[in-house]
């Protein structure tokens, strides 16, 4: 009896033995007898938590991504500013200057229009003379006095597109925290200073100036938004009205809207171009 356990035994270690050793089939050998992948070899459909079928691959969305979400082409022509960050570096995010995009600061706006074209080219201006031959700008290192108070016409709007760009916010701005304790390149509280009270200037007459925290360098940049066209007549702020009650018929609002997006297109085409658009000075 001892004999016939022992050779059964063996022949079950030896059938383990020889299938251990049986080669892998290949992966075109992974089909049925129709030519198909067997369904257990097939990747299931990703599914929701209702069980509804997700249509897409990352391929798919990556295309999807790739297309320009703007009607209006100029919104992602515009050549982005190159800027450096501390505490990128610091927190290991990026090994050098990153782009800020113009269709960043519409999204903080809420539009495109010829204030925010023009304080994304007050900026840019700003930063090219305290930034010279190439260099690139640091966010935390430059501070901004804002020719008016915040809520007088559009100069905050106009600070919040200069914050995004340079780092300089006002009161509301990070204080640093230990990072700041150890360099004021890491505060960015108090840097964009508002006036307490309206100035009352006229808008031509604005100036944004911007100081190099770290040489002391100084510019103004003033910018003439009167000489925009198209120019916005009473017609024109009525048919806004209009616009904003959906009132306007389908001529009226195509006539608007090339309107409005052709101030926003002629800031950034004639921003170097046009005599007194915009006026910059440097101070010693």
């Amino acid at each position: 009896m001892k004999k016939i356990y022992l050779v059964f035994a063996v022949f079950i270690i030896a059938t383990l033995i020889l299938t251990a050793c049986a080669p892998t089939p290949e992966p075109e050998e992974l089909t049925t007898s129709e030519g198909m992948p067997p369904a257990d070899a097939i990747p299931a459909e990703e599914t929701t938590e209702e069980g509804e079928h997700v249509e897409g691959t990352v391929a798919e969305d990556a295309d999807a991504e790739s297309e320009s979400i703007w009607t209006q082409d100029y919104i992602t022509e515009v050549p982005p500013i190159m800027m450096s960050d501390p505490y990128f570096e610091i927190f290991g995010q990026t090994d050098g200057a990153i782009p800020y995009y113009y269709e960043e600061a519409v999204k903080l706006a809420g539009h495109s229009c010829g204030a925010v074209s023009g304080a994304w080219t007050i900026t840019r201006k700003a930063l090219e003379v305290l930034y010279p031959d190439g260099e690139i700008p640091v966010r935390g290192q430059i501070a901004v006095d804002a020719p008016g108070a915040e809520d007088e016409w559009f100069v905050g709007v106009f600070g919040e597109v200069i914050t995004y760009i340079t780092g300089a916010a006002p009161k509301s701005g990070f204080i640093g925290a230990e990072f700041g304790q150890t360099d004021d390149v890491f505060v960015r509280q108090n840097k964009m200073v508002y006036d307490e009270e309206p100035t009352k200037q006229l808008p031509p007459m604005r100036e944004w100036i911007f100081t190099r925290l770290d040489t002391g360098a100084r510019v103004g940049v003033k910018f003439n938004l009167v000489v925009i066209t198209p120019i916005p007549t009473p017609g024109r702020q009525a048919m806004g009205k209009k616009m904003a009650a959906g009132e306007a018929t389908p001529e009226e609002a195509a006539d608007y809207i090339e309107y409005w997006n052709d101030r926003a297109l002629f800031v950034f085409e004639n921003a170097d171009t046009l005599d007194g658009f915009f006026t910059v000075t440097i101070y010693e």
